[in-house]
């Protein structure tokens, strides 16, 4: 017969064996939660590591390479407007060339109206004469030459650009033949040179290689 006493020491010992289990099961979940902790503390260091990476690349990598891009940029786009200045060297422009109709020989046209500059220009050789093409066709467009000698082409530019003709009472003017870049920068400027020359100023519009710059006296102008 089992008495009350051998019901109490089974009774423990299956507790024991419960808080056995139970405390192995208890040094497990410790075991897992260390290693969970150390998981954690390895992805928090490798996350600080990345955010490290991250800041020298914002800081540090991104704007040398945009510097480099930029200054790529900036070097293709010299090539580019010296290539195009090469191309277009023998050329000028000329302004204020009244037009007699559509069908005008605009190589005529301009020898006619610089007989007044240089009255032996005859001989002077061309490869090429025509206006630019215009959307109004109430406004003469400049006319644009292509001289065949580099010498012709500077004789002229010089006459044209010291002598005071006019037609219509608008002044004859002759311009290098600019990359459109560097056009718009004259333009940009000339508004500028003539409100300095007004004020007594002597100011110039000069091209230097690829720059296309305004000097008041020997000095460059700068732009407040």
């Amino acid at each position: 017969m089992t008495t009350l006493y051998d019901m109490l020491l089974k009774l423990d010992s299956n507790m024991q064996t419960r808080f056995d289990g139970l405390e192995r099961q208890l040094l497990k979940v410790n075991e897992e939660i260390t290693s969970i902790k150390s998981d954690v503390s390895d992805l928090d260091s490798g996350l600080k590591h990345i955010d490290t990476e991250m800041h020298e690349i914002k800081e540090e990598m991104i704007p040398q390479l945009e510097k480099k891009l930029s200054q790529k940029i900036e070097e293709l786009n010299q090539s580019r407007l010296s290539a195009e200045l090469y191309s277009k060297k023998s050329n000028l422009l000329f302004f204020n060339v009244p037009q007699t109709n559509k069908a005008e020989d605009s190589e005529l046209v301009l020898r006619s109206v610089l007989n007044n500059f240089i009255p032996n220009q005859s001989g002077f050789l061309f490869a090429n004469v025509h206006r630019l093409p215009t959307k109004n066709s109430t406004i003469a467009q400049p006319i644009i030459a292509k001289f065949l000698r580099m010498k012709e082409r500077n004789d002229v530019l010089d006459a044209v650009t010291k002598a005071e003709f006019k037609i219509d009472g608008k002044k004859i003017m002759a311009a290098p033949h600019l990359p459109s870049d560097m056009q718009q920068e004259r333009k940009r400027l000339m508004p500028i040179r003539d409100q300095l020359k007004a004020e007594g100023k002597q100011a110039k519009i000069k091209v230097q290689g690829t720059k296309v710059l305004l000097y008041v006296g020997s000095a460059v102008w700068k732009e407040k």
